[in-house]
């Protein structure tokens, strides 16, 4: 069956752009505007969940399928693309009948331009497939966004869940200025509601016992929260492979005369792919030798 991500890449569909325009209708919905004046500091910490929520969203839209109406239509309007005029002529009343049983809303404005013209011409061909490609855009915008609308909603509700548990908790940290972060951070976590209202009963505790809050405090890991380095990896040898070369003079002091073949100059190295002096030079060697 079709994706939707193939058709939009098939239509031209952008479909980048209908998700950004979701997380800016997400982001100045009246629910989440009245909470960011309440709670600041939660908007910066809302905002960079904005990346996680686009790639949900992209492989939301990459995974969801087409409906098979609108798949049949889709492959009759490629198989239509390939057509000549006059082929095309001799099938449009099987399109037509497939536009009208699939409930395709190309259907009736596609019967009118046919019977608005007596002859089919090439330009009419031209002119019938361009509009059934609008129709065909129109309708995998529509899919995209009755998609995302439902995503939105799913969002917003997760959203307004775990802001009215920051928005709980936040009194009770107040004085911490990451308080803001950690509890967004927190609330992503899946929390019973007697969790919550256990710590803001802890909270109003300590509030009523000054000298317990101040010792709460002194011991608490949210006010210094250092992270202890641990050396339990083993910290492996590490060895280097020297190879050594041959017994190769590493320097040469002038130039003289020798039979030792490995302080060969390079142009008498290269003599020797000439096979007649190679010959004649090892001849010659060995008479030395």
């Amino acid at each position: 069956m079709l994706t939707l991500d193939t058709l939009n890449v098939m239509l031209a569909v952008s479909e980048e752009g209908l998700i950004e325009e979701m997380i800016i209708a997400l982001l100045a919905s009246p629910q989440l505007a009245v909470f960011f004046e309440k709670f600041p500091r939660l908007k910066a910490a809302i905002t960079d969940d904005v990346p996680r929520w686009r790639e949900a969203l992209r492989s939301r839209l990459k995974d969801a399928r087409v409906p098979p109406e609108l798949t049949e239509e889709v492959m009759c309007y490629q198989q239509s693309q390939l057509l000549s005029t006059p082929q095309f002529i001799v099938q449009l009343p099987q399109i037509l009948d497939l536009l009208h049983r699939l409930n395709s809303p190309w259907a009736e404005q596609a019967r009118q331009l046919v019977d608005a013209n007596s002859t089919i011409t090439s330009a009419l061909h031209t002119l019938f497939l361009q509009r059934w490609r609008l129709s065909l855009i129109v309708q995998a915008t529509t899919l995209n966004q009755q998609l995302l609308e439902e995503e939105r909603e799913q969002l917003l509700s997760e959203v307004q869940e775990r802001m009215t548990l920051s928005g709980q908790l936040e009194p009770i940290l107040a004085d911490n200025n990451t308080a803001a972060g950690r509890l967004w951070d927190m609330s992503a976590g899946q929390l019973k509601r007697g969790d919550y209202q256990l710590i803001v009963k802890y909270g109003e505790f300590l509030n009523e016992q000054p000298e317990l809050k101040r010792l709460a405090e002194q011991l608490g890991r949210s006010r210094e929260a250092k992270s202890i380095p641990r050396n339990d990896a083993q910290m492996e040898t590490f060895r280097t492979m020297v190879r050594e070369p041959a017994t190769v003079p590493e320097q040469v002091d002038g130039l003289q005369q020798s039979d030792d073949i490995l302080r060969l100059l390079p142009p008498e190295l290269a003599t020797l792919g000439i096979t007649e002096l190679e010959y004649e030079f090892y001849r010659r060697l060995v008479e030395k030798q």
